[in-house]
Order: structure tokens, then C-alpha cells, then sequence
């Protein structure tokens, strides 16, 4: 079951996104030995000491390590040498899987707070709007935090998500790993004193998605530790960390979503009873499980 971190952090990454091939590299490097604070890591890893720090925060903000940089289950799962699952991110269901990860375990807290809570309240939002949001939350909190790190970690966050058309080569570019799911998108607002500076609106739109995995959706579900063997499709819905939240799924794209484990999966029932309507299990598979099972069949069927 994932672990969700309650402090706030809004810095780490030294303003950098996780491109395509970090995770992997940061998994070799520590599988083989090697120890993020000693000098020659840069060297190892093939990047700035600048860097070095952020492929370290972005493991940890995946759940691919600990506190103390010890590789966890998942890190060796999916990216185990000879043995991954998918380590090179072949798959769209390991990205989906990612995000909901980088969502659910809150290290980066951004990710947490936008899919669970701001977007709920707020689906367009500019960065001006997010920072004044992020305020009002440290308040509550008697927490002070730079504002500059908050608005580094918002472009940041833009970075990771927002597509961008006609990059070929994505590990030499700006691109982040989580820009191909399509979940942020945003429009050029122009002001209305034409001497102001036009500003982007973004907004993460709730949609059907019908091509999210549902193996995705599955592994969200079983991860979360609030749920137990019946969880209403409301929960599913609106819950935090629920599927219908961290992957800004409609009722209807979510209800879809669930109908497909029960049958294609085989797992779990639907019941529908006095009108609520829930997703039973009388024995729950493990998440290790469903997704060696998943990529098991993705392979059978690759062309040789």
C-alpha cells in the first residue's frame, strides 16, 4: 500500500522534470552500489551535480526509493535488471501508473494538492491563482514557505504534463515522462489592458479517457489503503487518491473503467443494490500481481 507524506514540499527537483530515461538510470545506480552524495555520481550518471540531485527527488517523489535511497519493491518490480517490467516506459499503463503514484504519495506536494483538491474547485487556473491557492494552504498550516520555490515547482509541474508537438528526441529535450497522458492542457488569455502581458490558463478537464488501461485504474484502487474488499463508486469517484480523481475521470469514464476489470481483468463484482452502485472483491488480488500478469500479456502479443 502506498504511503502518503503529510509535510508540504514544493522544492528538491532543482527545477528540472523527470525526463524518459532518469528513473531507470537512478535505479541502475543505486541497484549497482553507487550512492547519490558522493562526487563522482555525475560522472556515474552521466549529468550536472544540479541533476544528480533531481533524478534523486524525482525517485523518491515516484516511490521508486525510501527516505534513505534504499530501492523499493516497486523500483525493483519495474525496473529490476533482467527482470523489470517495463523499465524503459514502453508502456502507457507504467506512465498511468506513475502519475498516480507521483499524485498519491504527495513527496512532491503539487501533484497531491492539484489532482486531489484544486482542480476540484478550480478546473481552469493560472499560475498567479495557483500560487495564491498554495497560501492560503500554508496559512492554514502556520508554514512558511518561499514563494519563489512554489512558483519553480508550478513551472515545473507544467513541465512534467503539458504536451508539446514535434519533439523527436524526448530525453534530450524539455520534455517531462508524463506529457503523452494529455491530462493538462491550457489556453493564452489575453489581458484586458493591452499593456499587461497575456497569461496561460491551464485546466485538467474531467473526461472519459477510454484509453487509460484498465489495469491502471486496478493498481489504484488495490494501492490505496482506505479501501477495503466493498468501495461505493462514489468513493471511486471523489475520494482522495481515488482513480476518479488522480486521473480527472468522469462517472460515466469511471463506471466504463469498472465495468472492464470485472470482465477483461476478472476481477472483482459489480453490485448494484438500492440504487448505489459498488466494486466488491471477495478476495483482493495484490497490485505485484495484476501488473506482472498485465505486462505477461503484453508481451506475448509484441511482434518478434
Amino acid at each position: 500500500m502506498i504511503q502518503k507524506s503529510n509535510r508540504f514540499s514544493f522544492s528538491g527537483h532543482d527545477t528540472f522534470q523527470c525526463r524518459l530515461l532518469w528513473l531507470k538510470k537512478g535505479y541502475d545506480f543505486l541497484y549497482n552500489g553507487h550512492d547519490f552524495n558522493k562526487n563522482a555520481a555525475g560522472i556515474v550518471l552521466g549529468v550536472g551535480n544540479n541533476m544528480v540531485r533531481s533524478i534523486r527527488f524525482w525517485m523518491r517523489a515516484f516511490g521508486l526509493t525510501d527516505e534513505q535511497d534504499n530501492l523499493t519493491d516497486f523500483s525493483h518490480l519495474m525496473f529490476g535488471q533482467d527482470t523489470g517490467l517495463d523499465p524503459f516506459l514502453e508502456d502507457e499503463a507504467t506512465l498511468w501508473i506513475l502519475h498516480y503514484r507521483l499524485v498519491a504519495i504527495g513527496y512532491a506536494s503539487t501533484y497531491n494538492l492539484i489532482f486531489n483538491e484544486y482542480r476540484k474547485s478550480k478546473i481552469e487556473f493560472t499560475k498567479s491563482d495557483y500560487l495564491n491557492f498554495i497560501k492560503l494552504k500554508l496559512e492554514e498550516r502556520s508554514s512558511n514557505i518561499s514563494e519563489n520555490s512554489v512558483n519553480e515547482d508550478f513551472v515545473v509541474f507544467v513541465k512534467l504534463y503539458l504536451n508539446t508537438d514535434g519533439i523527436k528526441d524526448k530525453e534530450d529535450s524539455f520534455s517531462g515522462i508524463l506529457t503523452e497522458l494529455n491530462l493538462l492542457d491550457f489556453y493564452v488569455k489575453q489581458k484586458e489592458d493591452a499593456k499587461k502581458e497575456s497569461e496561460n490558463v491551464y485546466y485538467i478537464a474531467p473526461a472519459e479517457r477510454p484509453d487509460i488501461p484498465e489495469v491502471a485504474v486496478l493498481y489504484a484502487i488495490l494501492e490505496n489503503g482506505d479501501y477495503q474488499n466493498s468501495i461505493s463508486l462514489n468513493q471511486l469517484e471523489v475520494d482522495e487518491n481515488s482513480p476518479g480523481s488522480v486521473f480527472a475521470l468522469t462517472k460515466a469514464g469511471l463506471y466504463n473503467k469498472i465495468k472492464e476489470i470485472v470482465k477483461t481483468l476478472g476481477h472483482g463484482v459489480l453490485s448494484e443494490q438500492a440504487g448505489i452502485r459498488e466494486l466488491q472483491f471477495q478476495n483482493k488480488p495484490k497490485s505485484a500481481d495484476i501488473l506482472r500478469t498485465y505486462y505477461a500479456a503484453q508481451a506475448k502479443y509484441q511482434p518478434v
